[in-house]
């Protein structure tokens, strides 16, 4: 086009020139015969800019007076070119107005048929038919706004403004999902399909994890509702990492809704509380607690504790119901193994504050009744305190959670010392 441009120049009086007054500016306006639709704004725009390119070039650095002097043959220039360019229109006419400022006005009119409707098809490749909502939201008015763009357009101009709206589609994905990158394929009629494939980008989720954990409920009991977990973090998989980190919350709140609608969390009175850590490798943290029940069960490993050598092994359920906010019964039952033995050790505590945990507690086997305390320091440190009213004896623990499902504590009893490793079922 730049060679045709400049051969046509030879023949025109006047070449380029820097004395005097100049063009140095092109105004183009794009417009249509009477009766015709006119360009979609997006593709009058571009319209306007390959025009302003070809004037800038024709006529930038000439004299208006030149230029008025052989109007007809400049004007002819620009509608033989934009008449091979603009496929689905005709150029009807150009007029120039030379001038330091120069006016470049366009008459078209469209060939045959218009495109009168726009569908968008999305393929969202392996994401979750339930996410597909979420992706559809963020999009919002794609399709409308392709819509803008292409309807009203000639159908032969289709294939030559695709690119416009290719462009359009990514400025807006490129805003609204940056996460994903897009591929196109526009069929061109009075009904024009635009098949757009959404491809992740950037690192993206190959592995989730599922922690639940409970200081109410054992968490042997909650393994009904870690299956629900795993089926919703299997729709993690393939996602962008920066997708589902910019859309954390609702994948929270995704999670309790569905594991909040399990029998246990029914039963239970069970609160859900999610945290997902988004990641190549995704870790989902949950705590399910209750202020109905307080169960728990633990096993014990006492290490360097002579006394009761044979039962340094042992087991223990708690099974506790809270009858106000801040005062609960239960039920301790201890077992040990090496010896085939059990003790049943009823009791009661109350809550002073927020972590301060004071009561007594009766043992069945030795017919003796122990005072305990317990305070929470942080949410890995906690210290407990016990005495035996009739023996007299004092014992203190210091405990350690290391993870989920292991702690260990230090006991200092009046007669000895030990280390406890506590695995938590």
């Amino acid at each position: 086009m730049v060679v045709t441009i400049s051969l046509a120049l030879l023949f025109l009086p006047g070449g380029a020139s820097a004395a005097g007054d100049t063009i140095n500016k092109i105004n183009v306006k794009v417009t249509t015969v009477d009766g015709a639709q006119p360009p979609p704004d997006r593709i009058a725009k571009r319209m306007a800019a390959s025009v302003n390119t070809v004037g800038e070039h024709v006529l930038i650095g000439r004299k208006p007076a030149d230029v008025a002097a052989s109007l007809g043959s400049y004007e002819r220039i620009v509608k033989e070119v934009f008449d091979r360019i603009l496929v689905g229109y005709t150029v009807e006419t150009v007029v120039i107005k030379p001038g330091v400022e120069t006016d470049v006005v366009l008459e078209l009119s469209p060939w045959g048929e218009v495109v009168r409707e726009v569908d968008l098809e999305i393929d969202y490749g392996n994401i979750s038919p339930e996410l597909i909502p979420l992706l559809t939201s963020d999009m919002g008015d794609v399709e409308e706004r392709v819509s803008n763009v292409l309807i009203g357009l000639p159908i032969d101009a289709v294939d030559w403004a695709s690119g416009v709206s290719k462009t359009v589609i990514q400025e807006i994905l490129a805003e609204q999902l940056p996460e994903f990158r897009t591929n196109f394929d526009i069929e061109s009629g009075t009904r024009t399909i635009v098949k757009v494939s959404l491809v992740p980008t950037g690192a993206t989720i190959h592995d989730v994890r599922v922690n639940l954990l409970s200081h109410t409920i054992p968490n042997v009991l909650l393994s009904g509702i870690e299956t629900i977990f795993d089926d919703e973090a299997k729709r993690l998989r393939g996602l962008p990492v920066a997708f589902v980190e910019r859309h954390r919350s609702y994948f929270t709140e995704k999670f309790q809704a569905a594991a909040s609608q399990h029998h246990m969390a029914r039963n239970y009175g069970l609160t859900l509380t999610s945290s997902i850590t988004p990641g190549t490798d995704t870790i989902i943290n949950v705590k399910a607690e209750t202020d109905k029940y307080n169960i728990w069960l633990e096993g014990y490993l006492d290490v360097g504790r002579n006394e009761n050598d044979n039962d340094n092994t042992s087991a223990r359920l708690h099974a506790g119901k809270f009858f106000s906010s801040r005062d609960e019964v239960y039920l301790e039952v201890d077992f040990f193994p090496s010896s085939v033995s059990w003790d049943f050790i009823p009791g009661w505590s109350h809550r002073i504050g927020n972590d301060t945990f004071a009561g007594v507690k009766y043992n069945s086997s030795d017919n003796e009744a122990i005072l305990t305390l317990n305070q929470v320091i942080d949410p890995r440190w906690s210290l407990r305190a016990e005495r035996r009213t009739d023996a007299g004896l004092n014992e203190v623990g210091l405990r350690y959670r290391l993870h989920d499902h292991l702690s260990t504590e230090y006991v200092l009893s009046d007669e000895e010392s030990w280390l406890r490793l506590i695995g938590h079922l």
